[in-house]
């Protein structure tokens, strides 16, 4: 038999521990949110402040006026607002239908500011991508928050299921030692003429029926390790398998749940759960879309605030600074892209409001349906250990009374199993309780039971 290295209980504390900070598959949706907060990053810069310069010469004619014209436009989210401020200077001859590109020797000073009165005013192009891309940023932290979930919840299922592998191996070796004890006693037995050989036979049979039981037992313990080596990591990440001296004695305490006052619990939970707060960004989305393609079938009215100073002597008759207002208007005649969009973003609109709907009702079931399953598994697990109590009485009777000549050896091998056997709907019904447990924390958002940080949804947005 293998030397079995002492080693401190496994908890599922360190597994939720691991699981948290080194699956790949926690690691990939946290780059997900960097990418997500990158595009952020790129839609703002919609509204970065801009060098422009222009500049005009020509190479032959009659005229011979050159034009450097250079400013700075700032992009501002407001009212599609656009400032401006910058410097033109010219020289040489131009054309009188170039008039206003002439300026004193030195130079021309302008400040100025556009605004959208109708078209573009609450909304254009950039400010549309920029909220998109907060709402897509909110989902990629919701989505963060359903993989750690999913995956932290696993890994509680992984643990539960190798512990419960350790208590039924455990009980398989318990029953074979049973059987090994008894062998040795029988010869004796069998050697002093107090009982036929037989009975060694059999109980052999029954030595070697055990030690199959517990060669499935092995096997299933160390599939059941394999699994949780997949949460169970090192420093480095690197999946390392539970060993046999790692096994607690006792069953986890997942910790404790009021499952009774079910409504509440609903009310509650479907507020937070990700898959809403993910349809409701969606939602959000497609409300960005249809205010997008409201805007394009406005008419275009474009206020512009300018003054300008020339600067220096020539040209120019005036010292006085000059003002300028300017109005532009565009009128759309054909809007079929614009009403396309309209109508395509309200079906959505309406369409996700329904998916909603189904999922809120979707989550009602489920709840109510694990609370149930629940409130069961821990009755069960009431009544496997007080049968465990009965079976394992009788059979310590039969024992005695076999001693003593007073009962059958088949009767008492039955008496063994049906406890062996109780014992193991005890560990199987406690890990159902456990499994339920877990699906219920699950279920109900109890992110503390599984180490997730409880960010509200509100800061994802």
């Amino acid at each position: 038999m293998p030397v079995v290295v002492a080693a401190a209980p496994l908890t599922l504390l360190e597994v939720l521990t691991s699981s948290l900070n080194h699956y790949p598959k926690i690691l990939a949706a946290s780059e997900s949110v960097r990418a997500s907060e990158g595009r952020v990053t790129a839609r703002e810069g919609a509204f970065d402040m801009n060098f422009e310069q222009r500049t005009q010469g020509r190479a032959s004619g009659y005229y011979d006026g050159n034009v450097i014209d250079s400013k700075i436009v700032k992009p501002l989210p407001q009212w599609g607002t656009r400032l401006y401020g910058g410097y033109q200077i010219a020289d040489g001859d131009f054309p009188i239908y170039e008039d206003d590109l002439r300026t004193d020797d030195g130079g021309e000073v302008k400040v100025g500011a556009v605004f959208s009165l109708l078209r573009d005013r609450d909304i254009d192009e950039r400010r549309h991508a920029l909220r998109d891309s907060r709402l897509e940023l909110g989902q990629s932290h919701l989505e963060a928050l359903l993989v750690r979930l999913s995956v932290q919840h696993r890994a509680m299922q992984a643990y539960f299921r190798w512990v419960a592998a350790g208590h039924a191996l455990a009980v398989h070796r318990d029953l074979l030692r049973l059987a090994e004890r008894r062998q040795v006693g029988l010869k004796i037995r069998v050697d002093d003429g107090d009982l036929a050989r037989v009975y060694l036979n059999e109980n052999l049979q029954y030595i070697l029926k055990r030690t199959g039981r517990v060669t499935e037992g092995e096997r299933a313990q160390q599939a059941h390790a394999n699994n949780l080596s997949l949460y169970l990591r090192n420093e480095d990440g690197v999946p390392r398998r539970a060993v046999a001296g790692e096994m607690p004695a006792g069953w986890p305490d997942a910790g404790p749940v009021e499952a009774r006052n079910v409504e509440a619990i609903i009310a509650a939970t479907t507020a937070v759960r990700p898959e809403i707060g993910l349809t409701d960004a969606d939602i959000d989305r497609a409300r960005n879309d249809l205010a997008l393609g409201e805007n394009s079938l406005k008419t275009r009215v474009d206020l512009n605030f300018e003054l300008s100073h020339d600067i220096g002597s020539g040209y120019m008759k005036s010292d006085e600074p000059e003002s300028i207002v300017r109005l532009e208007v565009t009128i759309p005649l054909e809007r079929r892209l614009g009403k396309g969009k309209v109508a395509e973003s309200r079906a959505k609109i309406e369409k996700l409001s329904l998916d909603r709907r189904l999922q809120a009702e979707q989550i009602e079931v489920e709840i109510r349906n694990l609370a149930n399953d629940l409130a069961a598994a821990e009755r069960f697990v009431e009544l496997a250990t007080a049968e465990v109590e009965q079976a394992t009485l009788l059979a310590s009777s039969e024992t005695e009374r076999f001693e003593q000549g007073a009962s059958d050896f088949f009767v008492v091998n039955l008496r063994e199993e049906a406890a062996a056997d109780a014992r193991l709907r005890e560990v199987d019904a406690h890990l159902r309780y456990l499994l339920a447990l877990a699906d219920f924390h699950a279920a109900t958002m109890r992110l503390e039971r599984f180490l997730i940080p409880d960010v509200p949804l509100d800061k994802a947005f």
